[in-house]
């Protein structure tokens, strides 16, 4: 790919991540689900305690805060909208930090390594922070980049909150 071609992913990427980050820190969840595919896959795996850092982020499909599709996402996101997700009421208010660190196309794909930073805070003294990796399969439908995969990765092996109710 030439140089230019580089630099008009590596715009496109960032403002796929500016456009993600906008909706989920204004809670617009109907945009930020719009920008995935059918098929989508969302995984945030428990990073256990072991000596071997690639073994404890491979994300193997046993214990995971967050393994959903497409359907269970849109669950999440009705349960958030409805009053039965009381440790959102008062809603968080949250803030996105986003860095592609890597970016690559293969085929109709855009492999993105990210780091990630989310910070939430609740109420009057309630805070946490978030920090990770994200490997990211974006796919370019009709022209615009879609999500197809996620993994992200919290750097803790015990998460700060209470519950996890941001999307990362």
């Amino acid at each position: 790919m030439s140089s230019l071609g580089d630099a008009q992913l590596y715009f496109e990427v960032r403002s796929f991540q500016a456009r993600e980050a906008a909706a989920l820190q204004s809670a617009d969840y109907d945009t930020w689900l719009a920008m995935m595919l059918p098929d989508v896959t969302y995984r945030v795996p428990v990073v256990s305690v072991n000596e071997d850092v690639k073994a404890s982020e491979s994300g193997v499909r046993e214990l995971a805060h967050y393994d959903d599709t497409l359907e269970t996402l849109k669950i999440r996101v009705a349960r958030m909208r409805s009053r039965m997700a009381w440790t959102e009421i008062p809603p968080s208010r949250v803030r996105y930090f986003v860095d592609p660190i890597s970016i690559r196309a293969e085929g109709i794909d855009v492999l993105v390594t990210s780091n990630f930073m989310v910070y939430q805070t609740r109420l009057q003294r309630e805070e946490n922070w978030y920090v990770g990796r994200r490997d990211d399969r974006l796919r370019r439908v009709d022209s615009r980049l879609l999500l197809a995969e996620r993994v992200a990765v919290i750097d803790r092996t015990v998460l700060p909150g209470k519950n996890l109710t941001v999307f990362v």
